[in-house]
């Protein structure tokens, strides 16, 4: 049971990555730019988080995933270094997409300056591939 368990937190965190993708996707398509930039960012996080559950023994998912509460748990350096200390090395072309979203932080909510078009095609290119990786890892 507790491996079925296990499973269901890693494929959670799957489906809320695709599913914030997606939303960012659409609100892109209804020039909501600064919304999907946000969203897009919370897509990595949950990928990395789905990549993190998956590569240690599920006794520990309880843990982990009490550890994802508070300001650390939305750093994209932080979970990088959770998936290190699970033996788990980004290639480094997920390095570079990791790198072109690393402007993103959970203070983009309080952001009144809206994102260019151009700059939010390419900030949800990188979230899009990031997470296609972590699901072919899981």
């Amino acid at each position: 049971m507790a491996a079925r368990k296990s499973k269901k937190q890693v494929r959670r965190f799957q489906r809320v990555a695709e599913q914030r993708l997606e939303e960012a996707a659409f609100l892109l398509d209804h020039e909501y730019t600064n919304a999907s930039v946000y969203l897009a960012g919370y897509a990595v996080e949950c990928s990395l988080k789905a990549l993190i559950l998956a590569s240690e023994p599920a006794r520990l998912h309880a843990r982990t995933v009490d550890s994802f509460r508070g300001a650390a748990a939305h750093d994209y350096s932080w979970l990088k270094h959770q998936l290190q200390i699970r033996g788990v090395a980004l290639p480094r072309p997920m390095e570079l997409l990791l790198t072109q979203a690393a402007g993103w932080s959970t203070d983009l909510r309080y952001a009144v300056a809206k994102t260019d078009r151009k700059v939010g095609e390419q900030f949800l290119s990188a979230p899009q591939a990031i997470v296609a990786w972590a699901n072919g890892r899981i």
